[in-house]
């Protein structure tokens, strides 16, 4: 599939699905660099995240997909139309941190789920530590990423709960994470990643912080208030 149907693809799948359907909002576009290599890190919450993301996301990308999901030919097929390439998440997949090296080196937009699974109650999960060795091995910029809505799509589609919506952070720039390596390590870089993507959901009114590295969503801390009202009355 060439450059030029994937962007048609995006911009009709924002404006005559996600948008009308979903309610879909995008903040932060303009923050997305339109050329050169980039890594967005985002939340990982649904299977609906990487198309949704694709519609946001205002270039071109490829994504690392689990594994499981080029089991068939035809998954294949079209995995691979979508430029997405397998990792296999029961350890350190060094070939999947090359084939990102690789893409990120030709200039490409690489979209990375730092969690390495998705989080079934909302709040972000450990993060893996790979994302900070090819953060810090790459040289190319990362784009924090807070995706919301989308593990919902029943209530977004009646209006009856909170509506798709993807924010872009402030990028993170080879310096920064070239000053996070020399004081943490990798590990100390995929951390400090995974932060900036806690903050991006805060700062937009999705979650409370609770503890250190856990978050929740105040909807349903709102909705279990009101269950516990109820019960109490």
């Amino acid at each position: 599939m060439t450059d030029a149907v994937l962007a048609r693809i995006q911009y009709y799948g924002n404006r005559l699905l996600a948008a009308p359907l979903f309610g879909f909002r995008v903040k932060g576009a303009e923050r997305v660099p339109r050329r050169g290599g980039l890594i967005i890190v985002c939340n990982h919450i649904s299977e609906l995240d990487p198309p949704i993301l694709g519609f946001a996301i205002p270039r071109n990308v490829a994504f690392m997909a689990k594994i499981e999901l080029f089991r068939s030919r035809m998954a294949s097929f079209f995995m691979n139309e979508l430029k997405a390439f397998p990792v296999n998440r029961s350890g350190t997949d060094t070939g999947a941190v090359r084939k990102t090296l690789d893409l990120l080196k030709q200039g490409m937009a690489v979209v990375i789920f730092p969690e390495g699974t998705r989080s079934r109650d909302g709040r972000l999960l450990p993060v893996k530590p790979g994302i900070g060795l090819i953060a810090a091995a790459s040289g190319a910029p990362v784009m924090p990423t807070f995706i919301w809505g989308t593990d919902h799509p029943a209530d977004a589609l009646l209006r009856r709960g909170d509506r798709f919506s993807v924010h872009f952070g402030e990028l993170i720039t080879a310096g920064k994470l070239r000053e996070m390596k020399r004081e943490n390590g990798t590990r100390g870089v995929a951390s400090g990643i995974m932060s900036s993507i806690e903050r991006l959901g805060i700062e937009a009114g999705l979650y409370t912080r609770h503890s250190v590295g856990t978050v929740t969503d105040t909807n349903h801390d709102r909705n279990r208030n009101k269950e516990r009202t109820n019960s109490d009355g």
